[in-house]
């Protein structure tokens, strides 16, 4: 748990330390406490607070703080705690007049005496510090760094057993995410929080400083709702913190870290051919550089990730070139130390790139396009690949180009240089690569048409049974984008069945196939399918298509497991994805990603989380949108904000949707879906019934029967279940998974006003953790009882759909909105858990200590709530839901 104050800055993420230290001064026998951290943990901040939680309890504290100046005077940093000296002194009479001051000053309570970067102390200071420490008479919480020399008798405070000393380590993860999340307020996007820690690594001075330099340079600003961070900009508060935290630095150390930092990791021996041996050693002493043997083999590294961000600010650029000329001369790769060999090849080609002589070698630079391509860095491979084509380089550089412009979002650029790269184009390949890039930006601008014109003319341009395949893969992906499902699968089905037995085939027929056969409902088949798609993708050569190819993939599986109903491998597979994509370097694909969380919480029913993260890929992909994603991930966040209530944030959202015109066909169900929903949320249930009807027939005729079943079960949850029954009972007949078949169940008994069958269809929704529409479905089943006269069921539907509601968060659903109070009080539970365990009301009134007619007043509630009139139905009714207890 994470301390929260007013101010955001103030004292977070060290609740247990303070505690320990609380326990120890407030104790019987109060003993001293050394706080050891590295700069800027935040010892100071720890220190001051628990003097200041002493004093709330009546003790007298004082604060001293020691510095180098006070280090030359003996009780220099102690002078204002004690009283002037009198006449001419030795250090023995100053030391029994301080031990005697400091004795007397708590007035009868034992005062406690905090004393920062005690490690400065002078030597007087520090015996006065351990005998007061030994004799008791005044507890001491000291502050004291790591890496520095430790005063002798400082050190004995703890090796003694006077003092007890707590190692002060960084923030974790999880409490450095809370604290920027608290600080700044709103979202924050991963990746901000996840660089945000990665380059503070939980140092609590390091963070303060990165935001607030961040707000103050405009690198980190709120844009469409999320705060994002495009990095540091170093200042000269930011450099003079870390350069007083580096200390003190000759010529040689300095040089040494300018190398480092210019191209680290470095592998030892390649920076020892360039350094001297003895400044590396004496600067890993000072622990201002690591060293890694894991690998096989030695890295050698700045220590801390901020350390290397700021040299590297304040390296003069011609110490910077040359530093980037010696580290290329003998053009040897391994600058990158221990990397794999594209990571080797891609930093030699970044040096270059930055060195200050001309670079000619057009493979190269071609090849480090082509991997930083792969390696997601496209502004780097936008860079590499100009750079290869100013040197002379063919076909693959343009390539390369074309791939880093689309994910960039440069369309236009695309297109014109696509007219330059089209005569280097002389392979069957290479006519189909420049085919597909092509297509898939014309695709991201919705101009499906132009794409397929594009994607029929190079078909009929190769003759190669390969690159047709794969055209006819891409003709697929642009038939599902299109609302053409059917389709999707017949050419997908097409390509992969001219492919060898042994062959992967073409990564976009699988990706096709997999999409389809998703949102047509054949879950397992569209698992399969995206399997074999990420299995061809490996055999695929480094290039544009993987990565495009691959986002489409993992769409297409996560719309299998969702509309199967298969929620929990849902939030585990988005998370995981989630996960792969913070791993690399910041790019589009980060939008997508989030937006597949936000799919799965909505699923899950969660929509203040689905909120969270959808409203961060909306940020995201409104700036570029590769992947064609922005017209589903708008109408997600609207139909999320609509079972929330926000009927304003969604008639904004579904303003904007009917404006744009980037949307796809394939996805206009989920936004009709989102205006039903909006409409309900604003008092129109007809009107959202008509429109979650259209949602299902524009389904239907995209053969995307999956979807079809979900716009139906709207329906349904609308209170409208008649009208749709038939229909969701034949889709059961046809689609796999056990969701529509709950969807087909929901509805029969809906429409019957069956309460039992309500509340199985809730405990069913619940299992397949869909905890909305279990709420919902238990919401049914209180109205289905309470039509029939069975109170105490209804009041234990009620009391379940409750507490699933909450569990969603502040839903706001019509089949939500008629239920009543019944969930119990926390009194009312701990009077009616006494009543059930057999106590009579006098015994639970002395146990609670109340009065019998409370006792009896709540318990009159409780009957009320759960529709009984006994005590001997209490124990049945508190078992049919352990919510109500």
């Amino acid at each position: 748990m994470i301390i929260v104050t007013t101010d955001a800055w103030n004292f977070r993420g060290r609740d247990t330390e303070l505690r320990m230290i609380a326990e120890i001064l407030n104790g019987d026998q109060p003993r001293c406490v050394v706080i050891a951290g590295g700069a800027g943990v935040g010892k100071t901040r720890l220190a001051r607070e628990a003097l200041a939680e002493v004093q709330d309890r009546g003790r007298p504290t004082r604060w001293a703080a020691a510095t180098v100046a006070a280090s030359a005077i003996p009780l220099g940093a102690l002078a204002h705690l004690l009283p002037a000296a009198e006449g001419a002194s030795g250090p023995l009479a100053l030391l029994q007049g301080a031990l005697s001051a400091l004795g007397n000053g708590g007035c009868g309570e034992r005062m406690v005496v905090g004393i920062d970067d005690a490690h400065l102390l002078d030597d007087l200071s520090v015996a006065l510090v351990h005998q007061v420490a030994l004799v008791g008479t005044v507890a001491v919480v000291l502050t004291a760094r790591t890496g520095e020399q430790t005063p002798g008798g400082l050190a004995a405070l703890w090796k003694d057993g006077v003092a007890t000393r707590i190692e002060l380590t960084p923030l974790g993860r999880a409490d450095t995410d809370e604290l920027v999340q608290a600080v700044l307020g709103g979202i924050v996007d991963a990746r901000t929080t996840q660089r945000l820690w990665e380059v503070s690594r939980g140092n609590p001075l390091y963070l303060r400083e990165l935001i607030a330099n961040g707000r103050a340079t405009g690198s980190l600003r709120c844009r469409d709702g999320v705060w994002h961070w495009d990095g540091i900009s170093v200042t000269s508060r930011l450099s003079a913190i870390v350069r007083e935290h580096l200390g003190e630095l000759d010529p040689a150390q300095r040089e040494v870290l300018e190398v480092i930092a210019a191209a680290e990791p470095l592998a030892m021996d390649r920076l020892l051919g360039l350094v001297p041996p003895t400044t590396v050693a004496a600067l890993e002493r000072r622990r201002l550089v690591s060293v890694d043997r894991e690998r096989g083999c030695t890295e050698v590294r700045l220590a801390h990730p901020l350390h290397a961000e700021v040299i590297r600010a304040l390296t003069p650029e011609t110490a910077a070139r040359r530093l980037r000329r010696r580290l290329t001369a003998d053009g040897n790769p391994s600058v990158a130390g221990c990397r794999p060999p594209d990571s080797r090849l891609l930093r030699a080609g970044e040096l270059a790139l930055d060195g200050d002589e001309p670079v000619a070698d057009a493979r190269q630079l071609t090849d480090a396009a082509v991997q930083a391509g792969a390696a997601f860095e496209h502004d780097l491979a936008d860079r590499l690949a100009r750079a290869a084509i100013a040197a002379g380089a063919g076909f693959p550089a343009y390539s390369a180009l074309l791939d880093a412009l689309h994910w960039q979002g440069r369309a236009a650029e695309v297109e014109q240089l696509a007219a330059a790269a089209a005569p280097l184009a002389r392979r069957d390949d290479e006519r189909a690569q420049l085919a597909g890039l092509r297509a898939r930006t014309l695709l991201c601008e919705h101009d499906v048409a132009a794409a397929d014109v594009i994607v029929a003319e190079a078909e009929a341009a190769v003759s190669a049974e390969g690159p047709h395949l794969e055209l006819i893969g891409i003709r697929g992906l642009l038939a599902f984008f299109e609302g053409r499902c059917a389709q999707a699968v017949e050419l997908g089905t097409r390509a992969l069945a001219g492919i060898g037995d042994n062959a992967p085939g073409p990564p976009q027929a699988w990706a096709a196939l997999a999409a389809g056969l998703a949102v047509g409902g054949r879950c397992a088949a569209a698992l399969g399918a995206a399997r074999s798609g990420r299995d061809a993708l490996m055999h695929a050569t480094a290039g544009p298509a993987p990565a495009f190819t691959r986002l489409v993939l993992a769409t297409a599986e996560l719309l299998a497991l969702s509309l199967a109903g298969k929620i929990g491998e849902l939030e585990h597979r988005a998370a995981e994805l989630h996960r792969d994509a913070m791993r690399g370097p910041a790019w589009a694909g980060d939008a997508v990603a989030a937006l597949h969380m936000g799919c799965a919480a909505l699923a899950a029913g969660r929509a203040p989380a689905a909120v969270r993260w959808l409203t961060e890929a909306g940020a995201g992909l409104r700036p570029r949108d590769p992947v064609g994603m922005q017209h589903l991930c708008t109408a997600q966040l609207a139909q999320a904000h609509a079972v929330l209530g926000d009927t304003e944030a969604t008639g904004r959202l579904l303003a904007g949707l009917d404006t744009c015109q980037r949307r796809f066909t394939v996805f206009e169900p989920h936004a009709l879906l989102a205006k039903a929903w909006h409409l309900a949320a604003d008092g129109h249930p007809a009107r959202a019934v008509e429109v979650a009807l259209q949602a299902a027939a524009v389904a239907a005729d995209g053969s995307q029967w999956a979807v079809e079943a979900r716009a139906r079960h709207a329906v349904v949850r609308l209170g409208r279940a008649a009208e749709v029954a038939g229909r969701l009972r034949e889709l059961a007949e046809s689609i796999e998974g056990e969701l529509v078949q709950v969807y087909s169940a929901h509805a029969h008994a809906a429409a019957a006003h069956a309460g039992g069958g309500l509340d199985e269809v809730a405990a069913r929704f619940a299992s397949l953790r869909a905890s909305l529409l279990a709420a919902e479905a238990a919401g049914q089943a209180a109205a289905a009882h309470q039509q029939a006269g069975d109170r105490r069921r209804a009041a234990a539907a009620t009391a379940r759909a409750t507490a699933l509601a909450r569990a969603c968060g502040t839903v706001r659903t019509p089949a939500l909105a008629a239920l009543g109070p019944s969930r119990l009080t926390s009194r009312e539970s701990e009077v009616a858990a006494l009543a059930r365990a057999g106590l009579h009301n006098r015994a639970i009134a002395d146990s609670l200590v109340l009065s019998v007619r409370t006792v009896e007043a709540h318990l009159a509630n409780v009957y009320a709530k759960l529709g009984i009139n006994t005590r001997a139905q209490l124990r049945d009714a508190l078992s049919s839901d352990s919510s109500l207890a």
